[in-house]
C-alpha cells in the first residue's frame, strides 16, 4: 500500500526548494595564531563550541601553528534570523596556559535591521582580538578574523 507525504512535509518542502528560500546565514572564520613558536589548539567543549565544530566546513585544524592561519565557515542550517559561533584556542607556554574564547553572532530582528557581534575573552595572559571584516547587507553573511597571542 502506497502512502503520501503529510502536508506538514510537503509544505517544508516546497518553502524549502522556492526561489528565494531563506537559508543559513554563514560566517567565514579565519583565526590567525600571532605567537612566535607555540602552536594554538583548538577545543570544543560547551554546547555552543560543539555546535559551532558541527556546523563548520570544513572543520577547524585541532592545531593551528606558530605564525599560520585556518579558514573555515559555519552556518545555522535551522533558520536564518540567527547564526552563532563560539571557538576556544589554547597556546601552553612556557609559563602558563593562554587561552581565548571568541564569539560572533548575526541577529535579524522584528525591527528588521541587521545585528552582528564579535568578542574576545582572553586569560593566562594571552592577547585575543576579534575583528568583522566584511557583512553582506544582502545575504547577511560576513567574514570576522580571530588572532591570538
Amino acid at each position: 500500500m502506497k502512502t503520501l507525504p503529510s502536508l506538514s512535509a510537503l509544505a517544508v518542502a516546497a518553502v524549502l526548494s522556492a526561489p528565494g528560500a531563506a537559508f543559513a546565514v554563514d560566517v567565514e572564520i579565519t583565526f590567525e595564531n600571532k605567537h612566535a613558536t607555540r602552536s594554538a589548539t583548538y577545543s570544543h567543549t560547551t554546547a555552543i563550541e560543539n555546535n559551532t565544530y558541527a556546523n563548520a566546513n570544513p572543520k577547524p585544524l585541532a592545531t593551528v601553528l606558530p605564525g599560520a592561519s585556518d579558514v573555515y565557515t559555519v552556518g545555522n542550517p535551522l533558520t536564518p534570523l540567527v547564526t552563532s559561533a563560539q571557538v576556544v584556542y589554547t597556546i601552553n607556554d612556557t609559563s602558563s596556559t593562554k587561552k581565548c574564547v571568541f564569539h560572533t553572532s548575526f541577529t535579524l530582528p522584528s525591527s528588521g535591521i541587521p545585528n552582528w557581534t564579535k568578542s574576545a575573552t582572553t586569560s593566562g595572559g594571552a592577547v585575543c582580538t576579534a575583528t568583522i571584516t566584511y557583512t553582506n547587507p544582502n545575504t547577511y553573511n560576513w567574514q570576522v578574523t580571530f588572532t591570538m597571542k
